[in-house]
Parts: structure tokens; C-alpha cells; sequence
């Protein structure tokens, strides 16, 4: 399911401190994951042998030759007619703080952060900036691109926020989130701070937990994403190469292992499959797609109680999850079952204290039973936990609402 949006409106600049149970089997990767709703093909068993990584990236087992990965992809380099851009930009100013202003402002100025957001499209800075389309991850490369060029200390930071999942043909898309981190710009004399550009902050706006990662990470989660859009169009090779790409750039991201997973269930190889997850494991083991892939392949195979042990490893994680707590509170509260829905709300909040969406969520609950006087005081803590000037306004209207009708 793709969706629209114009960007100008949700870039964002602030200062920075530094899921739902999985259907099936998925492929991670905007950054996007992938799940097989409906395994087929003759049911094998075996034992569980270490097959060493070689073997899984060779391709043999599909192809009945080794296959080559996808060449490199130059994700960050500028043309001519983007560097004259930048240069019309922001060359004849000095500090930091005013390049970044007259790019941001030179961004929306000429359109190109009224771009069509298509959650599906990872494109090249160069590609991102012709085309006027793409996603966070595409829009976070070209940004970085730019102000790079402009003189800027930037850095990649991926963002985990609460599991979204769209459905397409016998496939679920996991959608995650990547934005960018500006060092250092100086705001007056004395101070000095960092600031995040972010292109799709109006959904991913609570405070979620982030990192900083490698020029490298992203190339290979941009390698996942084209893997992802190469399998949904039926191009399991093309798929294949890019997911050897991007392990072999960096091998230690779970969702590349859990993508190579999936491409192996789609054509039958189980062991394969299974290897690839448990790869995914030895990177994160809480990784939920690996856990629910892992679950429902020995469901498919019959064995039914090492699928039991995987499904109890994901709820006991998602136990652990205050966004999923949350989930079931909004639930709740949708069906009129409020006390679970308090219960809920009050797990999440003791989960994670500092999230000003579940003091909202709480706020909701408690007008919903009529405790007015609660929702005020949620509401409040909402608004002194938000990050953002905007969120801070919006709670501020929420509390003057109150009043007018308290």
C-alpha cells in the first residue's frame, strides 16, 4: 500500500536527548521488512547444521550457480547541477546556523520538499533530487548529500518507532524510520547544538529511542530496500544480489538476514531459510521478524513445539514493549473497556516514563470515565515531556479546551 504526502509542511528541526506481534515471516528494509503469509512445497525436515555464511550467500541452493551481488550504488553523490544549487544556496555565508536555514528554506523554496512521499521508492540523492520523489530514506540521503556539500556535519540516525505494517499480495511490509542529525551548529555566542531534520515527523513524533549509525548501515539498508522492491515485483534474483550487497557491506543488520530468509521460503529452501533467521538471531536476538519467520516455518514443517518456544520468546518481548501496551490500551478504550484500558496505558507509562503519547492516551481513558481533573494533569506531564514546540502548542490547546468545558 503506498500513500502520499507533501513534505515541506513535516520537516522538523529540534533538539535531541540522546511494535505489534509480527504476522508471519518477514523481510525488513523506511526502511522496509517483508512477511510470506503462505509457505509451499513439499515438507522437509532435517537437523539443525551450521551452515557457515559463504554458503548462504552463494545463491546455489536457488540459482544452481554462485551468485554475483549487486554492484555498489553511489548513494550520496552530488552532479554538477546540484552542487551550483548548493552553492546558490548557501556560498556566501559563513556560519553554520544560516547555511542550514537557507538550505532548508532553499529546499521548500523550490519544491524539492513538496515532494510525492512514496514509502515504497528508495532512490539516490541525485535520483531523489531529478525525481522529486521518494521516502525517508531517500529524502534523508539527499538531504545529507546537500548539506554535506554545504559544509555541515551530518549523521544517520535510525529511529524505532512502534511496528506499522501495510499488506501486499501474500506479503506484510514492515516500515521503520531513518532521519538525520546535524552537529554542532551554532544558534548564538555562546551556544552550540544539535539539530535533527526529519521528513515525515508528524507520524513518527513521540519520543522514541534512536542511534547514530554509519554512512555504511545506511547503504546496506538501502541495498535491503531495493531487495524488498525487487522481490514484491516477482524478481527473486535481483533480490538476491542486493541482499548479498548489502551483508557484505555490513553484516550485522538483522533485517538483511531476515530479507535473505524470506527470499530462500519463496523458493522452497527451508534449511536455507532457517539459517538465514537464525543469522538474524545472532545479530539481535529479540529480532521480532526473524522470531515470527522462525515460528511459522516450523508450524509449516510440523515441528510445532519449537514453533511454541519462538511464539513465547515474542510475547514475552512484546511484555517488555510499552508502545505495544499502549496498542492494547487505544484497543480497549475504542471498545469501551476501560479498565483494561487504564491498566494498559499505566503498563506502558511504568515502562517508559518519559513517552508523551501514552500521557495522552492516559488523559483520553480518564475523560472516557469522566475523571476530568486526571485528564488535565496527563495532559500537563504530556506537555512538559514533549520534545517539539508544536506538540507543546497542541497539548497547551488541549488543555484550554478542557477549561472551556470543565
Amino acid at each position: 500500500m503506498k500513500h502520499s504526502c507533501k513534505v515541506a509542511s513535516k520537516v522538523t528541526k529540534r533538539l535531541r536527548n540522546n511494535g505489534w506481534q509480527v504476522p508471519t515471516e518477514l523481510i525488513s528494509g523506511c526502511v522496509l521488512a517483508l512477511t510470506v503469509l503462505v509457505l509451499t512445497g513439499c515438507v522437509q525436515t532435517w537437523n539443525r547444521p551450521d551452515m557457515d555464511m559463504g554458503e548462504l550467500l552463494s545463491g546455489e541452493a536457488l540459482y544452481d550457480r554462485k551468485v554475483q551481488a549487486a554492484d555498489s550504488i553511489e548513494i550520496l553523490t552530488l552532479n554538477d547541477e546540484m552542487r551550483r544549487w548548493v552553492s546558490s544556496k548557501t556560498g556566501m555565508f559563513p556560519h553554520a546556523r544560516v547555511r542550514l536555514h537557507r538550505l532548508l528554506d532553499g529546499l521548500i523554496e523550490d519544491g524539492l520538499l513538496s515532494l510525492e512521499y512514496d514509502p515504497d521508492l528508495t532512490l539516490t540523492a541525485a535520483e531523489t533530487f531529478a525525481a522529486h520523489q521518494g521516502n525517508c530514506l531517500s529524502f534523508s540521503i539527499l538531504f545529507t548529500a546537500l548539506a554535506r556539500e554545504a559544509g555541515l556535519t551530518t549523521h544517520f540516525r535510525t529511529v524505532r518507532i512502534p511496528a506499522d505494517f501495510s499488506s501486499v499480495d501474500d506479503l506484510i511490509v514492515l516500515n521503520n524510520h531513518i532521519n538525520v542529525e546535524v552537529k554542532r551548529v551554532t544558534s548564538d555566542v555562546d551556544h552550540v547544538q544539535d539539530h535533527i531534520v526529519d521528513f515525515n515527523s508528524a507520524e513518527f513524533n513521540g519520543n522514541y529511542e534512536s542511534r547514530r549509525v554509519s554512512d555504511s548501515f545506511v547503504q546496506s539498508l538501502f541495498h535491503s530496500n531495493l531487495a524488498v522492491e525487487a522481490l514484491r515485483r516477482g524478481d527473486s534474483l535481483g533480490a538476491f544480489r542486493h541482499l548479498k550487497k548489502g551483508i557484505e557491506v555490513t553484516p550485522d543488520i538483522d533485517a538483511l538476514w531476515v530479507n535473505l530468509g524470506v527470499v530462500y521460503s519463496r523458493g522452497g529452501q527451508y534449511q536455507h531459510a532457517e539459517n538465514a533467521y537464525l543469522y538474524a538471531l545472532g545479530v539481535d536476538p529479540w529480532s521480532r521478524s526473524a522470531l515470527v519467520n522462525l515460528a511459522n516455518l516450523s508450524d509449516f514443517l510440523g515441528q510445532h513445539e519449537r514453533a511454541e518456544d519462538y511464539r513465547r520468546r515474542v510475547q514475552n518481548h512484546l511484555r517488555s514493549n510499552p508502545y505495544y501496551h499502549q496498542h492494547l490500551a487505544r484497543l480497549a478504550l475504542a471498545e469501551g473497556r476501560l479498565d483494561q484500558a487504564t491498566r494498559h496505558i499505566n503498563n506502558a507509562i511504568n515502562l517508559k516514563p518519559d513517552e508523551h503519547q501514552f500521557y495522552h492516551t492516559q488523559a483520553r481513558v480518564n475523560l472516557a470515565a469522566g475523571h476530568e481533573e486526571e485528564a488535565r494533569r496527563s495532559i500537563e506531564t504530556a506537555r512538559e515531556l514533549a520534545r517539539s514546540e508544536g506538540l507543546k502548542r497542541r497539548y497547551s490547546s488541549k488543555l484550554a479546551a478542557l477549561g472551556r468545558h470543565g
